[in-house]
This record gives structure tokens, sequence and C-alpha cells, in this order.
């Protein structure tokens, strides 16, 4: 692994000591592009130096909330490449044990009401990162590659030992004594930072700044470099990216010429939209719609059907500013052909 994803995965052990002061809890997503990436060592390491692991595979929405609110664990799931696509209702549940004192899951139990609280740590390991958008936004995603050959590391053979031991006792010392400190702790976020990503990178920043010394620095340079979308925008956000240039130079823009300028590009989005051909005006005035943003007559004539359509920028203003803010992920971000 880098040193960004080292560092990250550090403060988040010791984040996990200190989770009843959390506010909100981060997942920790170990991921690779290829099997064979040491993604199951790492969740085998983890589950040494967490408090009451707790490893689990195919788990489900239902089962998550008894397993929480019977053993308060660091949930460690692994073999979790399609799971939250096969299973909606887990990410959900996922989703709302983000944030303490967020949302309870009620069930009737025996003819009583009993509400289920699902936050607590939770590690994931997958190939790949095939999660909902609003589930990795609420997560720090942590790369992993297989090593070179000449790469000698020696086998963990999954075995608690002394070392564990001696780690695990100095991290529930560091804990007590560093809680109260935490609690209340308001760290300077780098630049840049705004909503999910400050609550995910919060209490790890807090903690490296307690510890001193380089890892404030090192730990923001981690968070600023891991912090990159790894999700890709929406078809509907790359539309609006797409039409900021060609609105900064014009008061309006005609439907018809708008799809001109899109499809301009033989080997931008716009031409093969969906693999399917050149986007229609139909199909973009679909995707705008989302942002409550529909074609105005621009040059009207006696009749209706000959009059032209289209958007002028000042419909657009305030969404540019809200939704492309100097974001790289969004201005140089190519989508693969066919993927929304």
């Amino acid at each position: 692994m880098q040193d960004d994803v080292a560092i990250a995965i550090t403060l988040w052990i010791l984040c996990s000591w200190v989770h009843e002061v959390a506010v909100h809890s981060p997942l920790l997503i170990a991921t690779s592009a290829e099997p064979d990436s040491g993604k199951s060592t790492l969740l085998g390491v983890l589950g040494f130096l967490v408090p009451r692991p707790y490893s689990v595979v195919e788990l489900t929405g239902a089962n998550i909330y008894h397993i929480v609110d019977l053993k308060n664990p660091t949930l460690l799931i692994d073999e979790a490449d399609q799971l939250f696509r096969r299973k909606p209702a887990l990410a959900e549940v996922v989703n709302v044990g983000w944030t303490r004192g967020s949302a309870r899951i009620p069930r009737m139990m025996h003819g009583v009401m009993h509400e289920f609280d699902v936050f607590c740590p939770k590690v994931i390991g997958m190939l790949g990162l095939n999660l909902p958008g609003t589930t990795a936004s609420r997560a720090i995603v942590c790369r992993l590659w297989p090593k070179l050959p000449s790469e000698q590391v020696a086998d963990f053979r999954h075995v608690d030992d002394d070392n564990f031991t001696a780690l695990r006792r100095k991290a529930l010392r560091w804990a007590a004594d560093s809680a109260a400190a935490l609690r209340d702790a308001e760290p300077v976020m780098p630049s840049g930072f705004s909503n999910r990503v400050v609550a995910n990178y919060r209490l790890l920043l807090a903690i490296a700044d307690l510890a001193g010394g380089v890892w404030p620095k090192r730990a923001r340079a981690a968070a600023v470099t891991l912090s990159h979308k790894p999700h890709q925008p929406s078809e509907r956000l790359r539309l609006l990216a797409a039409l900021r240039p060609l609105l900064a130079t014009r008061e309006q823009i005609t439907s018809a010429e708008l799809v001109e300028l899109l499809i301009a590009d033989p080997d931008g989005e716009w031409a093969e939209f969906r693999g399917r051909g050149p986007i229609t005006q139909r199909q973009a005035a679909a995707l705008l719609a989302g942002f409550e943003i529909f074609p105005v007559v621009l040059h009207p004539t006696k009749q209706a059907s000959l009059s032209r359509r289209g958007y002028r920028r000042s419909q657009f203003g305030d969404l540019f500013a809200r939704f492309l803010p100097n974001d790289p992920n969004i201005r140089t971000l190519k989508p693969e052909r066919g993927k929304t």
C-alpha cells in the first residue's frame, strides 16, 4: 500500500478505539483492481488491532442491526465485491449507520417494538468499487496493489500473538487518556474540504493533531490524496459541467445548437451517448430536468411549432456555483463509455 493509505489506516484504527466520541463513522474500504492484492490479509491484521472485531461475509441488511445491537463490534465485511448491488437494503442500513443518532431501524419482536442502532466502525473488503455513490461518499477508500516480485514480506498466519496483544493494550490505554480531548476537537481542514469529506476526516485529523510531530502534516496530505472522489460523477453532473464553457460566452443557446456543440467531439461521451449514438435534445432535456432546468422559448413565432426553444445562461448561474466548484474530479474526469 502507498504511504497515504497506511497513514489513513493507522489513524482509522485509533479512531475505532475512541468511537464513543465519534459523531460520524467513516467506512474503511479496502479495494484493489485485481485479486491477490492483500485485502483479506489487511482485514485479518485489522481483526487483531481493533476493539471487539467481528468478521463476516454475505451480510444482509436484516442481520447487520442484530449483530451491532448484540455485540457493539468493529465490523469487518470481506468478499463484498457485488454485495451492495445484490442487496441494496444493506447499503441503506450502512448509510444510516454513518451518523450517530441517525434514523433507527424499527422492528417488532415478540409483539414489542425494538429500535436498532447500527452505528459502529465498519471495514469493507472488495474487489473493485461496486458501491452506490451515497455509500462511497461516506468512506475512506484505500487501494491496495500486488507486491512486486522483488518485494519480500513474511506470510501472515492470521494468528494472534504478543505483538498484537501489546498494541491493543496500548491502544486501549491511549483511548482512555485521549477520548475526552478528542470529543469536541475541531481540527483545521485542508482547503476545499466540505460536507461528508469533513465528517469523514474530522476525528482522524484530530487524532493526528493530538499525536503532534509530523502527524498533522502527514495526515492532511494523506486526506487530500485519498479524498478525491472514488466514483464517477453522474451523467447529469457531467452534462452540467459540459454546458458551463458553452454558456460562458453566450447569453442563450438553442437546444439544437447545444446538442450540435456537445457531439462535435467524436471521441466525447455525448457523441456516443450510452452506446446508442449522439445525445438527442430530448435526452439532454431529461437530464437537465433533474436540476429543475427546462427549455424555454427563445425566439417566439406566431406558430408555436416553429418557435425555437433552448436555455438561457441565467438559468444555470446558481447551479454552476453549487454543483461545480473548482473540483478537478468534475472538470477532468472522463467517464467510461456507456457507464452512467
